[in-house]
């Protein structure tokens, strides 16, 4: 009965993701926002300083030079009385005219009603001019006359001029604050996405370590360990459906090595009382036998020495493979744990005509290790090699100093097939695969190491232990 994982009622990667884009986007909008008013705002001032007010500064000037030539021209006639600076006094005054008709058609708000008052007093002055007529009688102006005139002309100018000093003061204003906006909200937009950034690495990152810490404490060490939860999002669920992975490779490694046990008792218990009968009749305790029957007697209780042996093997290898193992350090001589594998693999090569060559290079050390199980390793290699190798042929069997004299190297070669995942040899990967561990934990030096190879000839396989410091 396993734990039931509740799904997710968190929000996910993909929300947290939303929510930094939208959280970019909203700061990006409001500085955007801030800055097309800051520019709409200049471009109205700019259009009311470059089409209108540069127009009436440019058009007051017309007026006052109009307004001197007429008082120029006026003096000139009153002194000489010539026809000529009479007829430059019209042209004066009918650009006048034309001037602050010009001016009257840009109604601008501030200090317009100056260029209103001069342009009454102007219909009042000449009523022919500015219903469009031809001018009847004396054209000159009271000298009183055109100095107001010039007077209005000057103030309305001034005015135009301090409203044009001002707005450019305001554009200075708004293109600073502009600017300041921007660069804030720029500013801004990099903070939130660095933050966003660093969240989502910050969530993401700490459950993907923490199940890549799970998943190596089982590759390296072959340990199972729940890993902690450390989000509510897929990531979560993911270390979630790892736990109970691992609740339940546990509970099947249990229930393995239970059964294991229970077959290996059940079996082992009649198997004593019938072999233990086998023998007292092979000594003939309970009678006499003869030469026949006996023979069949010895047969049998080799069998069932056999079969012994065999569940001894079973329960060894099944607490190997579960890393529950007691290892036995030990110095140990290479050259003698050698000639007794191959002593006692011997009869099984003798039987199919395969010679056992042993190559042992000089100066072998001492090495460190459980004579038994790495005994029993080596002779099941060995013993896969005499069994998958053809008749008449030859097994070599190797021991050398390897990796600059750090690591004692078995190496066994023969002439078989070279099929990968031949014989006993995923089974001594799991025995070597204990072994290792349990070294480890026990914090001796690392266990042995099994590897293949088969490169279009013979078929290799290496063991490395390392030697006695």
């Amino acid at each position: 009965m396993y734990l039931y994982r509740k799904p997710i009622k968190h929000y996910g990667i993909l929300f947290k993701l939303l929510v930094v884009f939208i959280g970019i986007m909203v700061v990006a909008y409001f500085t955007t926002s801030n800055l097309l008013i800051s520019i709409k705002d200049s471009v109205n001032i700019s259009r009311d300083i470059v089409k209108v007010r540069f127009e009436v500064l440019s058009i007051s000037q017309r007026l006052i030079d109009s307004l001197l030539a007429m008082e120029e021209n006026q003096k000139k006639y009153e002194i000489l009385h010539s026809d000529e600076y009479k007829k430059n006094f019209t042209t004066a005054l009918s650009e006048y005219k034309n001037a602050i008709w010009s001016i009257l058609w840009f109604r601008y708000e501030e200090g317009f009603g100056a260029w209103d008052k001069l342009h009454g007093e102007f219909n009042e002055a000449f009523p022919d001019l500015a219903q469009g007529r031809e001018l009847t009688g004396e054209p000159w102006i009271d000298q009183e006359r055109l100095n107001n005139w010039m007077r209005i002309v000057v103030g309305a100018r001034q005015e135009n001029e301090r409203v044009i000093e001002s707005g450019m003061r305001e554009l200075y204003r708004l293109s600073e604050t502009a600017v300041n906006r921007g660069v804030t909200g720029l500013a801004v937009s990099i903070g939130v996405g660095l933050f966003g950034i660093l969240y989502l690495m910050y969530s993401l990152s700490r459950p993907l370590r923490e199940l890549r810490r799970g998943i190596r404490a089982y590759t390296r060490d072959g340990r199972l360990e729940p890993i902690r939860v450390l989000s509510h999002d897929e990531l979560g669920e993911l270390g979630a459906a790892f736990n109970d992975m691992t609740l339940r490779l546990r509970d099947e490694e249990r229930m393995r090595t239970d059964f294991i046990d229970m077959v290996s008792h059940e079996i082992r218990t009649p198997l004593t009382s019938i072999r233990e009968s086998v023998n007292l009749m092979r000594e003939r305790v309970l009678g006499e036998v003869n030469e026949r029957q006996k023979r069949f007697l010895d047969i049998a209780s080799n069998e069932l020495q056999r079969i012994a042996t065999l569940l001894t093997s079973l329960l060894r290898v099944s607490s190997m493979v579960s890393q529950i193992v007691d290892l036995a350090p030990t110095p140990l001589s290479p050259e003698e744990l050698l000639r007794d594998t191959l002593e006692k693999a011997a009869p099984a090569a003798e039987a199919k005509g395969i010679r056992l060559i042993p190559r042992v290079a000089r100066d072998m050390v001492p090495a460190v290790a459980d004579r038994d199980m790495l005994g029993q390793a080596l002779y099941n290699l060995v013993g896969n090699a005499v069994k998958f190798s053809p008749a008449e042929r030859s097994v070599t069997v190797g021991l050398e100093l390897a990796d600059g004299g750090r690591k004692l190297l078995f190496s066994i070669a023969d002439e078989g097939s070279g099929h990968p995942g031949r014989g006993a040899a995923p089974r001594v990967q799991q025995i070597l695969s204990g072994l290792a561990h349990q070294a480890h934990h026990r914090r001796h030096r690392p266990g042995p190491v099994h590897r293949q190879e088969h490169r279009r000839g013979p078929w290799r396989q290496y063991l490395a232990v390392e030697p006695a410091r």
